[in-house]
């Protein structure tokens, strides 16, 4: 089934693993050509690989999101390779665990760099880009945006996630009728980013049984699918919303 994402370029950010590479396979296995973005050359290209060796397209650049021109670099580079911009998913995160009373600075603004001023210049860049052609942007947040965790010890990426909430209401007000802004907010997924995360198994499946509905992680590809609605036709009349892929955790 075709749903309008044949050929469109899409611009990936953190594309080289966890939410990002599956997101990236699940565009291009729907006929999307994707642009990833991150820090680590090798891991990019790995993915890049996978995807042309499943028969799709795509390129990579290596960008630290965390620079001033971290949005103009993503943005000029899928645009020079795919001559276009029509989607951008910004999935590119850090996550550091560490207790208000040891919060640095420097955690401070590392976190709100990635997280929040990486974001806002992407899609900054990727409005201009897109123009009166219009597009669509999902913004990948997280339940710690609008709920507390005694757990993972995380003010200041749970300030950052809250911020891009605020940020895809307002893109979405303001870009109307050419580009649509969602965000959706994923709860515990199984990825690299949960490491140091309840390491114990035991303590882990605690948690999860009492706090997530459906009892279990999430999986990287069950976060894609929900960017892949988004960003498709059949998404067409969405724009503005924020959506949980959480298994109920924030119903809790």
């Amino acid at each position: 089934m075709d749903r309008g994402l044949t050929d469109k370029v899409a611009l990936i950010t953190g594309g080289g693993s966890g939410i990002g590479r599956a997101t990236a396979l699940r565009l291009a296995s729907e006929g999307a050509r994707v642009f990833i973005i991150g820090r680590r050359a090798d891991v990019l290209e790995s993915v890049v690989a996978e995807v042309t060796a499943a028969g799709g397209s795509a390129s990579c650049l290596s960008v630290d999101l965390a620079a001033a021109d971290c949005g103009e670099k993503a943005v000029g580079g899928a645009v020079a390779w795919g001559s276009r911009l029509d989607i951008l998913v910004n999935a590119a995160g850090t996550f550091p665990f560490t207790p208000v009373h040891e919060l640095t600075d420097k955690d401070w603004d590392e976190a709100i760099a990635i997280n929040l001023s990486g974001v806002m210049r992407t899609c900054r860049a990727a409005a201009h880009a897109m123009g009166e052609e219009g597009g669509a942007i999902v913004n990948v947040s997280s339940t710690n945006a609008v709920m507390g965790d005694k757990v993972s010890c995380c003010s200041a990426y749970a300030a950052a996630k809250a911020g891009q909430l605020g940020l895809t209401r307002q893109f979405a007000a303001e870009l109307g009728p050419a580009i649509r802004v969602n965000a959706i907010l994923p709860g515990p997924i199984d990825t690299p980013m949960l490491e140091g995360w309840l390491d114990d198994p035991a303590e882990r499946a605690a948690w999860m049984e009492r706090y997530i509905p459906r009892g279990r992680l999430g999986l990287p590809e069950e976060v894609a699918a929900t960017v892949a609605f988004l960003v498709s036709d059949d998404g067409g009349y969405i724009t503005g919303v924020t959506i949980p892929v959480d298994g109920g955790m924030t119903l809790v």
